[in-house]
C-alpha cells in the first residue's frame, strides 16, 4: 500500500526527467545550479531538475527546467522554462551573439533597442534570413564565423525548437505566439532557451541534444579556419 500511494504522488515532470535521463545517459546534477545561475545569469527562479552528461573529450551537456513564479493584480502566475546548455573544454573565437527564431521586424526592433545589438542580414542566404534572427554587438566578426554549416545546423536547431514548443501549446502549423526559442552564443557556452505557454515535453529534448553539439563542433572549426585565415 506504502508504494501505490508514493507511485501517485510522484510529479509527472519528474518522472519525464528520469525518463529521458535513462534514455540520454544524464545523471542528476544538481550541483550545477549555482554555476548556471552565475554563467548565464538565471538568477530569476528555481533550476530543477539539472541533468548532465559527461563524457571525456566531449563538451559538457546540460539540461534543466527553470520554474519562475510571479505576483500580480490578478494573482499568481507559474512558468517553466527548459534549457539545453554546452560548454566546451576551452573557448572558441565566436563573438557573443544571439539568435532566434524569426518572429517579425517589430519584434526585432524592440530586441535590438533592449540589447543595443545589431540585427544581422544574410543577403547571400534568404531562406536563412527568412527563418532566423541572430543579434550581436560584433557583426564583422559574428558574420565571420557564420558560415554556411554554421547556419545550417542552427538553423536547424532552432526551427525544430520552434516546432517544439509551437506543439507544446498545440499551435503547431499556426501563427506563432509563443516566446520564439533562443540560443546564446558564449566564448565557451551555448544556451538553448525554450518558453513554451505550456510545460515542453522533456522528449522533445532529445532531438534538440545532436544539434547543439553539432553547432558547438560547428563553431568551433569556423573559429579555427578564421584564425588560419588571419596569420596567413
Amino acid at each position: 500500500m506504502f508504494f501505490g500511494n508514493g507511485a501517485r504522488r510522484a510529479d509527472p515532470r519528474q518522472l519525464e526527467w528520469a525518463r529521458f535521463a535513462r534514455e540520454f545517459e544524464f545523471v542528476e546534477a544538481a550541483e550545477l545550479a549555482e554555476p548556471l545561475v552565475q554563467q548565464f545569469g538565471l538568477e530569476d527562479g528555481q533550476l530543477t531538475p539539472i541533468y548532465a552528461l559527461r563524457r571525456e573529450g566531449q563538451p559538457l551537456l546540460v539540461a534543466f527546467d527553470q520554474r519562475r513564479q510571479r505576483s500580480g493584480p490578478t494573482g499568481t502566475v507559474l512558468s517553466l522554462s527548459t534549457y539545453i546548455a554546452v560548454r566546451g573544454a576551452s573557448s572558441q573565437s565566436a563573438p557573443p551573439m544571439r539568435a532566434s527564431a524569426r518572429r517579425g521586424k517589430a519584434l526585432e526592433s524592440l530586441e535590438a533597442g533592449r540589447s543595443g545589438a545589431e540585427r544581422l542580414a544574410f543577403d547571400g542566404d534568404p531562406e536563412f534570413d527568412r527563418c532566423i534572427s541572430v543579434y550581436t554587438r560584433e557583426p564583422r566578426g559574428a558574420t565571420a564565423v557564420l558560415t554556411s554549416a554554421v547556419r545550417e545546423t542552427l538553423k536547424r536547431l532552432l526551427v525544430a525548437a520552434d516546432e517544439a514548443a509551437q506543439g507544446a501549446n498545440g499551435t503547431a502549423g499556426a501563427f506563432a505566439t509563443t516566446v520564439a526559442p533562443s540560443l546564446v552564443v558564449g566564448k565557451r557556452n551555448l544556451l538553448l532557451c525554450l518558453e513554451p505557454r505550456a510545460a515542453l515535453p522533456v522528449s522533445a529534448l532529445g532531438a534538440l541534444l545532436a544539434d547543439m553539439l553539432s553547432l558547438h563542433v560547428a563553431l568551433e572549426d569556423a573559429g579555427r579556419r578564421l584564425a588560419d585565415a588571419l596569420l596567413e
